[in-house]
């Protein structure tokens, strides 16, 4: 399963049709952040995949999110994760999170060289997934850049993780290096925008070019093992 992120034309639509969801920002009005409902209800009567949207405001506007749900008909709604040691929000959210009957693509999600504190969170990531949500969208720095590689032996615990909650990866895409087969579902690629900063805070961002050639590679690589 290939995601591009942060998808806001047409052209980028065409040019990358053989993806399996796309990512669009959603906001009451359009900005340099978001498209506003009518403009990805555009977007998407073009797709040939499925898509998940993005509600800026995240939950704290329920309604809205709710009305995206009427009007987009999305496959998934995106949100960020709250961090769990902010109890009272974390809370909030799951409750929103159970209130709206559609998937829930989770964002926001590290595993960094020097900080696999997520793979400890297996109760918070329980109650997201009773909460609805079916897939992971995680971050990974690297499996594959040699500046930034996390150790070979916490590889089979990153497996062991991503065997438990469905996990699209982002990593150095770029280089151009197969990445291993940790048990990911699949991987995210979020498309650079120079007037917003990536909704789903991803440090990797990329050039529409650079996305199709590497979804091109992605889908002709061989798994890999870690």
């Amino acid at each position: 399963m290939i995601k591009v992120s942060q998808i806001d034309s047409a052209v980028e639509i065409a040019k990358l049709s053989s993806i399996d969801v796309a990512g669009f920002a959603v906001g009451r009005s359009s900005s340099a952040n978001a498209l506003d409902v009518d403009q990805c209800g555009g977007l998407c009567s073009g797709l040939d995949c499925a898509y998940a949207v993005y509600p800026i405001g995240g939950f704290d506007d329920i309604g809205f999110c709710r009305e995206l749900l009427e009007e987009l008909k999305p496959r998934y709604l995106e949100f960020t994760v709250v961090d769990p040691e902010k109890i009272e929000l974390s809370a909030a959210q799951l409750r929103a999170l159970s209130a709206l009957d559609v998937g829930k693509i989770a964002n926001g999600l590290f595993l960094l060289r020097d900080d696999l504190s997520l793979l400890d969170r297996i109760s918070h990531m329980d109650a997201l997934v009773h909460a609805g949500v079916e897939l992971f969208q995680i971050e990974v720095e690297s499996l594959v850049d040699p500046e930034a590689r996390i150790a070979r032996r916490s590889h089979a615990r990153i497996a062991q993780f991503l065997s438990r909650y469905p996990a699209l990866i982002g990593d150095s895409l770029a280089l151009g290096v197969g990445l291993p087969d940790v048990n990911q579902v699949g991987y995210n690629l979020t498309l650079a925008n120079k007037s917003a900063r990536p909704y789903d805070l991803s440090q990797q961002h990329y050039s529409l070019s650079s996305a199709i050639r590497i979804v091109k590679g992605l889908r002709a690589a061989p798994v890999r093992r870690a």
